[in-house]
C-alpha cells in the first residue's frame, strides 16, 4: 500500500504496453510524476489498478503463481448460503460457513480480505491523484482513466460495504460502514488513524463516485471480448445494483426507483441479451478444461464471448501470465455444489446438473472426491477461468424484482424479465411454459420466485449471501440474526487504532 508504484503487475503492464526506455528512480520505483505524466505509463498503472480488483474480487497469486491458498470477495458471497456444502476438514472456510470466528479467523482470512480490499482502493486512489496532479496528456482520456479509477473504488468500497457493513444491507444508514480513504496511503501515522464513517456516508461515496464516472466513461460498448474494462454501461449496471442492495430491506421506494431507472439505461445500451438455450457454456462460461499436447499444457481460447457481459475478468487474454477464479470449485477440496442447489432446477436446465458439456454443474474432477459435484462455471484446476463480475441476466432480475416490489403489481414486463432468463436454458423443444400472473396467489409469491430464479442463474457469481441479507432470509445457519450474517472488522485492525476503529455490534 505504498504511495509510489512498485508493484509486479504494474511493472508488467508497463512492458506489455510500451516499448520504450523507462528511466526507474532506485529500488525500482517511478515516482507518481514520472508514471502519471503521459497516457502509455498511466493506462500501465490503470492496468495494474484493474489487476487488484480481479485480485479481491477473484483471487489474488501466491508465490506459485496460482490462486489456490487466498481469500476472496466472490467466495464471501457464497460460503454459509445453501449454495455449496463445505467439507468438515475445512479449517478456513468451515468457520464462515458456521459464522463463528477466533483470533486465527480475524487474523487470517478476515483480516486478509480486509486489507486486499483496502490495498485495491489505494491503487485507484493513486490514479485519481496522480493523474489529477501530474497528468499532461489528452484531456478527454485523462477524464476517461479518472473516471474508470473512480469506477474501481466505488466497486472496492461497495464490496467491502456488503461484507463488514454494520446495518449495510439492512437499512441502517446510521450503521458503522468503513474506514473511507480517498487519497493515496502515506505510511502508518498514529496522529491520522481515522474512524469508521457511517454506512449512508459510504453509500453517498460510492454514487457519487460512480455518478461522476459515468460521463467521462466511453459511451460506446466495447466488444464483448474487450469488456474487461469499465465503460458509461457498467456504472450505470453497478448503480442499479447498489440502489438494490440498498433499498430493499426497507423497501424504499425512491431507492428501488432509482435501481429501475438505471436498469432500463443498461437494458437500452448496446449490450445485448442472447436467448440461445446453450449460451451459458458455449460464450458465457466456456469450457477452459486444460489439454495436454505433447507434453506442453493448453488452455482452449473463446471464438466467441457472450453479448451479454457487462464486465469480466477474461483470464485468457493472457493465459499462461495471469490464472483467476476459484480452483477449490471445479477440485472440490474444501466444498461442492450443494444438493440444495442441485434440486433448485428443472430436469433439462442446462444451469443445473448433468452428465454431457452443455450442464453448469457436473462432476468436475474425477481425482477429488468424485462422487461429489462442481460448479462449471469455473472448471479449471489450474484457475484459468472467465470470472463474471457484471451481466446483463442479473439487470433483468433486477428490474423484474424491484417493478413487482414498487407497483405491488405482476406486470408483464417483469414477467418478460422472469421468463427470459428462466426459459433460456432449455432446448426450443424443452422449454418450460412461460409463467404469468395467474401462476402466482400473492405479488410476494412472485417476488419469491423472481429471487429463487435469480439464485438459480447468478449461483457461485458472488451474489446469494448479498441477496438472502437484504431480503431478510436464513443463512445456512439458521435464526442468526442480522449483525451476525456480515464479518467482524478485524481484531488488528481495532488494535492499531487504540479504539477509534469500532466493532461490528454482533461480534
Amino acid at each position: 500500500m505504498k504511495h509510489n508504484i512498485t508493484t509486479l503487475c504494474t511493472t508488467i503492464a508497463l512492458a506489455l504496453l510500451t516499448a520504450c526506455t523507462l528511466d526507474y528512480p532506485p529500488q525500482n520505483t517511478m515516482v507518481d510524476e514520472t508514471v502519471y505524466k503521459n497516457e502509455k505509463t498511466s493506462q500501465a498503472a490503470l492496468m495494474g489498478a484493474y489487476t487488484r480488483l480481479s485480485v479481491f474480487l477473484a483471487g489474488a497469486p501466491n508465490d506459485q503463481n496460482n490462486y489456490t491458498n487466498t481469500w476472496y470477495a466472490h467466495l464471501v458471497a457464497e460460503v454459509g448460503t445453501d449454495n455449496i456444502n463445505v467439507h468438515n476438514t475445512s479449517s478456513r472456510l468451515r468457520p464462515m460457513e458456521l459464522c463463528e470466528y477466533t483470533t486465527d479467523e480475524h487474523d487470517g482470512f478476515i483480516r486478509d480480505i480486509y486489507s486486499h480490499g483496502y490495498n485495491a482502493i489505494d491503487y485507484a486512489n493513486n490514479i485519481i491523484s496522480g493523474v489529477e496532479e501530474f497528468g499532461r496528456y489528452d484531456a478527454a482520456t485523462m477524464r476517461c482513466h479518472i473516471a474508470e479509477a473512480k469506477f474501481i473504488r466505488a466497486y472496492e468500497y461497495f464490496t467491502l460495504l456488503c461484507i463488514y457493513g454494520d446495518g449495510a444491507l439492512t437499512g441502517n444508514d446510521n450503521g458503522l460502514g468503513l474506514v473511507m480513504r480517498l487519497t493515496p496511503y502515506d505510511g502508518y501515522k498514529p496522529e491520522d488513524i481515522q474512524s469508521r464513517q457511517t454506512v449512508g456516508d459510504v453509500y453517498t461515496q460510492i454514487i457519487k463516485d460512480l455518478t461522476e464516472a459515468v460521463p467521462d466513461l466511453p459511451q460506446t460498448e466495447y466488444e464483448p471480448a474487450r469488456r474487461f474494462r469499465a465503460s458509461a454501461t457498467a456504472a450505470r449496471a453497478l448503480l442499479s445494483r447498489v440502489y438494490l442492495y440498498k433499498g430493499t430491506y426497507t423497501n424504499n421506494t425512491e431507492e428501488l426507483n432509482q435501481a429501475a431507472s438505471y436498469a432500463r439505461q443498461v437494458l437500452q445500451s448496446g449490450v445485448t441479451f442472447n436467448p440461445a438455450y446453450n449460451d451459458h457454456r458455449a460464450n458465457i462460461f466456456p469450457s477452459n478444461v486444460t489439454n495436454t499436447v505433447e507434453n506442453s499444457t493448453t488452455y482452449p481460447d473463446p471464438v466467441n464471448y457472450a453479448t451479454e457481459l457487462i464486465l469480466f475478468q477474461p483470464s485468457r487474454i493472457s493465459t499462461n501470465a495471469f490464472p483467476c477464479g476459484w480452483n477449490s470449485v471445479f477440485s472440490k477440496t474444501n466444498f461442492c455444489a450443494a444438493d440444495e442447489l442441485i434440486a433448485s432446477y428443472l430436469p433439462g436446465d442446462l444451469r443445473g446438473y448433468g452428465e454431457t458439456d452443455d450442464y453448469l454443474i457436473q462432476q468436475g474432477s474425477n481425482t477429488s472426491n468424485a462422487n461429489l459435484k462442481a460448479s462449471m462455471k469455473y472448471d479449471n484446476g489450474g484457475c484459468y477461468d472467465d470470472v463474471q463480475f457484471i451481466r446483463l441476466s442479473e439487470i433483468k432480475l433486477t428490474l423484474a424484482e424491484v417493478l413487482a416490489r414498487t407497483s405491488r403489481t405482476i406486470s408483464d414486463e417483469a414477467l418478460q424479465h422472469l421468463n427470459d432468463i428462466r426459459c433460456k436454458p432449455f432446448p426450443d423443444d424443452q422449454k418450460p411454459e412461460a409463467l404469468t400472473a395467474a401462476d402466482f396467489a400473492t405479488v410476494d409469491d412472485f417476488i419469491a420466485e423472481i429471487l429463487a430464479e435469480r439464485n438459480r442463474e447468478l449461483a457461485m457469481e458472488g451474489h446469494y449471501r448479498w441477496d438472502l441479507i437484504r431480503t431478510g432470509r436464513d443463512l445456512r445457519v439458521k435464526g442468526l440474526p442480522d449483525n451476525r450474517k456480515i464479518l467482524p472488522i478485524p481484531e488488528y485492525e481495532v488494535r492499531i487504532s487504540d479504539g477509534a476503529i469500532l466493532q461490528n455490534s454482533g461480534f
